[in-house]
């Protein structure tokens, strides 16, 4: 009988038992030794994510409907949480009913289950994972992802309202939309213009509301590297036919509270770091945070959670436009330059000696040589005296009695070094937001210093540069060139 109609129930414990005889065939013998058998269930071992919510007006009950894996048997307490919740709240509830397509009240793993329960349909959402206590956290997180991307995707197209995508979390948003990138390709495709447009009307609107969450979130998580001290960089090496290697721009990864258990376990080599990036107050430690990855560090985008969902940098954080400032108040920086010092330096040393290492240290290396030969440097300048401000052309002109000190150290091969920063966050770290600094490249330094970039706590981080390897670094970008050309 359906959950959705008034059940009667009747004792049967006391009444006389019924002995008939009948002549049946083996296949109906058969099917009902499997019925009897399937009702013999005593205990429930099962996971199933929540993809419809219910309401029995008559009873006053709230049925969760969803596909079911495993067994439930009337009766038995069961938790209910939602992974993809920040601040998930585990809840214990019994099941007062079951009904599974066929009018079963024993539900098996199969098709639609619906279980009832007394709580109010308010406390429950689309993607919570009602479960027994011996299912693991896996199997929770694979029912959830399931119930939300069925729910939204596979049986609505995604036809969702500005409000209802507001009400899901960071976390409900990204795997909806990586899951409708994979249907729209693979199930859906376009293949009308028309249908392309409705298409990429809803993937701005779900990729949109996913970048103000992230952006208006209390704090994110961030994958580092241990080698550089810096967010780590995701890029992909591909081959070429030719033989020849190419690598993608590099992304960054973040993800929520929700999936923190999970990250830690997928990035526990020792070259990772995970690290809390708070929002703070006035909501803008998020949005510093990113302003620094892409403009000074040369990230040029953010993975979410997985490589399978990305935004591009502009989409969080527009670049800074200096096309009406001054000249001598435009900052030095050098994201392209130091995008390729750390994709080098969070290369572990023992990978450096396999083979793949070696063919992505050297792609880099290439990339890297082009950026060092065309960058202005950063070069701290203390002085005995309070340094002027600079003319409109970023001139100084000194009073007499000036002393000014490079930052110069020992080098390698008994060479003096003088010191590098990309930009202006490199170099405060180090000497502090006092002083100035000159700038520079390192062609006009190299023939009288080795140049040491961004040397700091993270060596890894920077480059030393002497005679010799600039010149080979002359020589791949002149090549460089000569092919763009």
């Amino acid at each position: 009988m359906s959950l959705f109609d008034k059940m009667s129930k009747k004792n049967k414990e006391d009444e006389p038992e019924e002995v008939t005889v009948s002549a049946k065939t083996p296949e109906e013998l058969k099917k009902e030794k499997e019925k009897a058998e399937k009702k013999e269930v005593k205990s429930s071992s099962f996971v199933m994510g929540v993809e419809k919510i219910l309401v029995d007006e008559e009873e006053g009950k709230t049925v969760l409907i969803g596909k079911m894996d495993g067994s439930a048997v009337e009766g038995t307490k069961v938790f209910v949480s939602n992974p993809g919740s920040d601040a998930d709240v585990v809840r214990e509830v019994t099941i007062e009913g079951i009904q599974e397509q066929g009018g079963e009240t024993t539900a098996t793993a199969g098709g639609p289950v619906a279980l009832k329960f007394s709580a109010k349909a308010e406390d429950f959402r689309i993607g919570d994972v009602v479960y027994t206590e011996d299912v693991a956290q896996e199997s929770k997180v694979h029912s959830y992802v399931k119930a939300l991307t069925n729910a939204y995707v596979a049986d609505r197209g995604l036809q969702l309202t500005r409000e209802e995508v507001e009400s899901l979390s960071t976390t409900d948003v990204e795997e909806i939309w990586r899951y409708y990138g994979w249907f729209i390709r693979e199930i859906d495709k376009a293949d009308t213009p028309e249908k392309q447009a409705e298409q990429n009307a809803k993937i701005s609107l779900v990729g949109n509301t996913l970048c103000r969450k992230i952006m208006q979130a209390d704090y994110i998580y961030c994958v580092f590297s241990t080698l550089t001290g810096e967010p780590y960089m995701f890029s992909r090496t591909v081959a070429n036919e030719d033989g020849s290697y190419m690598c993608t721009a590099p992304n960054v990864r973040i993800f929520t509270e929700a999936y923190k258990e999970r990250m830690e376990e997928i990035f526990k080599d020792d070259k990772y770091a995970i690290r809390k990036i708070e929002n703070g107050e006035k909501k803008l430690g998020i949005y510093n945070f990113f302003g620094t990855v892409f403009y000074l560090n040369g990230a040029v985008g953010v993975e979410i959670i997985s490589e399978d969902t990305s935004v591009t940098a502009g989409s969080l954080v527009k670049a800074p436009d200096y096309s009406k400032a001054p000249k001598n108040s435009i900052p030095v920086t050098n994201p392209g330059l130091v995008r390729w010092l750390l994709l080098m330096g969070q290369i572990k040393d023992e990978d450096m000696h396999k083979e793949e290492g070696k063919i992505i240290y050297s792609l880099y290396y290439n990339f890297l040589a082009v950026e060092v030969t065309k960058a202005k440097f950063l070069v701290p300048i203390r002085s005995n005296k309070d340094l002027p401000a600079a003319n409109e052309e970023g001139r100084v002109t000194l009073s007499a009695g000036t002393v000014l000190g490079l930052p110069v150290v020992e080098g390698k091969n008994g060479r003096k070094a003088i010191r590098l920063f990309t930009d202006w966050r490199h170099l405060y770290a180090e000497f502090g937001d006092k002083g100035g600094a000159a700038v520079e490249t390192i062609d006009s330094l190299i023939s009288s210093f080795d140049c040491a970039i961004n040397l700091g706590e993270y060596p890894k981080a920077g480059r030393y540069i002497t005679l010799s390897t600039y010149n080979e670094m002359e020589a791949i970008a002149e090549k460089h060139a000569q092919r763009e050309a």
